[in-house]
Order: structure tokens, then C-alpha cells, then sequence
């Protein structure tokens, strides 16, 4: 799911890489002559790159849905750059409720998800204050647990940065699987522990630490944000850039093993979450925002963002080079998760609006995204909340 804004945080700062009436809208798509044969019953039957595919805004406005576990509802927040109070849309009526308003001072969140239980993980500044998405910010995101209730958020007690990892279903013991990426000294940290409530509070277990990067030290890898448990659990893929080649990739990690390894390969800006039975992915990329560009492995990030691969990477005039190179748009792919296989299923990004924070639903047969319009004009593309459904 992209960054805010393709925002990157570290332990003492963040960066920002790049800087409601429903309506039925079906954006531009592409490939769909191959759109043909209802697929089988079943998610694991559904072939994401000929299956036919529709798509609806259900909300003119709204930024970082995430699904709840029965699919019928989605929460998500105003704005993917500065927090916000958290929001519940039922995906049927498209009735919308605020989670978070009745918390006066302390209703604001950066990103909300559901848990297999309906309880709810939070993403937020300290004590649910608020902020402004830019360098102030910086480190200071925490995680929270609110009960389903809606009752007041608990601290977790644990510093978080961007995306989070959250297992489909959860252990014998009820506790839940949860991999994240917290701040360290001058670098990041992937760690996954057990998150367990009683319905009042809860709190994690046996923390792990799964991957430590700290800046300049030689790795192939860099900073790494948590996306999905992948191998039936077994590993927690992440998105991260490689210093060397100044091109951003998916990555896994082996909770066993400790050993790190590249799911697949692009030479675009890719970010991309699994579909149920981890067959294919969906991807939000630059693919078609810029599909030749020298760059184009991060020049979805921001200016700032460019800027700073650049110069770990050695290129000269890193400023001017990232000038030219950054903030090209997304769209939304569903991929085979040998990366051989693309099937675009929006295309707005040429235009300057981007499609991203996608995610799919747990039966895997919708996606929700966001689009957003560019930094300066009007967008040629409806901005909002849309729900993507695979089959007739």
C-alpha cells in the first residue's frame, strides 16, 4: 500500500517521498478483450488476469481503505498525508459512520485496520493527538488497539512506520500474528510479534526480530515496510529499495531462518499485496506513468525521496537528477507472483491522478482502492474510495 504520499519515516524523521455522494465510475482499463468466462466458484479459482473485472466508487472522498473480515465493510481514513479520525463504510449501503470522533483531541489516526476479530489496529501519532504528516511527525507513530466495541484505544507501546502485516486468521491461542516495521537509531527495524486482547486491552508477545537495517550500513537491502504474511505464514514479504541498483522490489523475510530473498523482479516502482491463495498479487506500480524512465524503480517516491536514493546509490547531481525523475503516478496490476504476468486494471496515471493504497478483500474477490487527483489542477479522474469485483 503506498506510503503517505509515498512518505518514508524513520526513527528521526520522515521522509515524504512524494511530497461524499456514491457514484457508480469505471475508471479506463486495459487488456480486457481477454475478459471472458465467469470463473469457478471459489477465490483460489478465480484467474485475476482474464477474469472480467468491474469497478464502482462508493465515496467520493477517503484515502486507505483496509477490508473487515467478513468483507462487507471497509475502514478507512479522510486523507492518506495528514491524520485524520477513522472512518467505517458498509460496502452494501455505502452508509458511513466515524469510529474515532467521539475521542475529541485524541481521535486521530494515520492508518486503521481490522483484526480477525473485528477489534481494530491503530496507527497514530502519540496519544491519537494528530499530525501533520510532514518532518515534525517524524518517529513519533505508535501503535494502538481498540477494542470492537469502539471503546478508548490502548497504547501498544511500540513505535510503527507505515504499512502493517496482520495474519488472515489467528493462532490456537486466539492471539493474532502482526509484523511491522518500528524506528531504531538512525534506521528501521522489521519485527512480528502476538497480539492478544480480552475484549478491554491487549497487548503483544514474544516479539520477534525478523530483519535490522541501519542507514550506510552494506546490504543489498534498505529500509523494510511490512506487507504481507507470505508462504502460508511462514515469511512476511516487505517492500524495500535496493541501495545499489536504486530500485524499490518486494522482499520476504523467513521467520525461521532469518534469510532474506526477492519474491520476484521489476524494473518499475512496484508495492503489492497477495490475493488469498498467494497465486498473484496485486500491485500498484508506475508501469505506465513512466515505462522507460532510467529511474523508474523509485520514481514513484517524491522528490525528497529520489533525491536520497540517489545519493546512497553515488549519482552525481542527485537533486537535479530526481527533479526529472520522481513523483510519477501508479496504477493498479494484478500479477502473477513470478512477476512474468501483468494485467492492468486501472489507467489514469499518464493523466497525473494515480490510483494506490489498494488491498484485497479477504475472499479475494474485490479490491479497494483509493485515486487521488495530481498536486496541482483539477483530476481528469474522480477522486474517492472505489471497490473493484472480480466476476460477472
Amino acid at each position: 500500500m503506498k506510503k503517505t504520499d509515498n512518505e518514508f519515516r524513520t526513527s528521526k524523521w520522515r521522509f515524504s517521498f512524494k511530497a461524499g455522494a456514491a457514484a457508480s465510475i469505471v475508471l479506463p482499463l486495459a487488456s480486457m478483450a481477454a475478459c471472458a468466462a465467469e470463473p469457478e466458484s471459489g477465490a483460489g479459482k478465480i484467474d485475476y488476469l482474464t477474469a472480467p473485472f468491474r469497478q464502482e466508487r462508493i465515496l467520493d472522498w477517503g484515502n486507505r481503505p483496509n477490508w473487515s473480515p467478513d468483507g462487507r465493510k471497509i475502514v478507512f481514513t479522510k486523507d492518506d498525508l495528514v491524520d485524520g479520525p477513522a472512518y467505517e463504510i458498509d460496502v452494501k449501503t455505502k452508509k458511513v459512520r466515524c469510529l474515532t470522533c467521539k475521542f475529541g483531541k485524541t481521535q486521530f489516526v494515520t492508518r486503521i485496520f481490522y483484526l480477525p476479530d473485528n477489534s481494530f489496529l491503530i496507527e497514530a501519532a502519540p496519544g491519537m493527538a494528530g499530525g501533520s504528516g510532514g518532518a515534525a511527525d517524524a518517529g513519533r507513530t505508535q501503535l494502538f488497539w481498540m477494542p470492537k466495541s469502539l471503546g478508548k484505544p490502548v497504547s501498544l507501546g511500540t513505535g510503527a512506520m507505515g504499512d502493517i502485516a496482520i495474519a488472515r486468521t489467528p493462532n490456537a491461542d486466539k492471539s493474532v500474528n502482526v509484523a511491522w516495521s518500528r524506528p531504531r537509531d538512525q534506521g528501521l527495524q522489521l519485527v512480528m510479534g502476538k497480539l492478544k486482547n480480552d475484549g478491554r486491552t491487549a497487548q503483544f508477545s514474544d516479539i520477534q526480530l525478523l530483519y535490522d537495517y541501519k542507514i550506510g550500513q552494506p546490504s543489498v537491502t534498505s529500509f523494510p515496510e511490512a506487507y504481507e504474511f507470505i508462504d502460508d505464514g511462514r515469511a512476511v514479504m516487505f517492500w524495500t529499495i535496493e541501495p545499489k541498483t536504486a530500485d524499490s522490489e518486494m522482499y520476504k523475510v523467513d521467520i525461521a531462518t532469518r534469510a532474506v530473498s526477492k519474491v520476484y523482479a521489476t524494473p518499475a516502482h512496484n508495492e503489492t499485496h497477495l490475493f488469498p491463495d498467494e497465486r498473484y498479487g496485486l500491485e500498484e506500480s508506475n508501469y505506465l506513468s513512466d515505462p522507460n524512465g532510467p529511474y523508474r524503480g523509485v520514481s514513484g517516491l517524491g522528490k525528497s525521496g529520489v533525491e536520497m536514493v540517489l545519493q546512497m546509490k553515488g549519482v552525481p547531481n542527485a537533486k537535479e537528477v530526481a527533479a526529472a525523475n520522481s513523483d510519477k503516478g501508479f496504477d493498479i496490476f494484478a500479477i502473477t507472483m513470478d512477476g512474468k504476468s501483468r494485467r492492468p486494471l486501472t489507467n489514469i496515471s499518464p493523466s497525473g491522478a494515480q490510483a494506490h493504497q489498494s488491498i484485497v478483500s479477504p475472499d479475494g474477490r474485490q479490491i479497494a482502492f483509493a485515486v487521488k487527483g495530481p498536486k496541482a489542477g483539477a483530476s481528469p479522474h474522480p477522486v474517492g474510495l472505489y471497490v473493484g469485483t472480480f466476476g460477472k
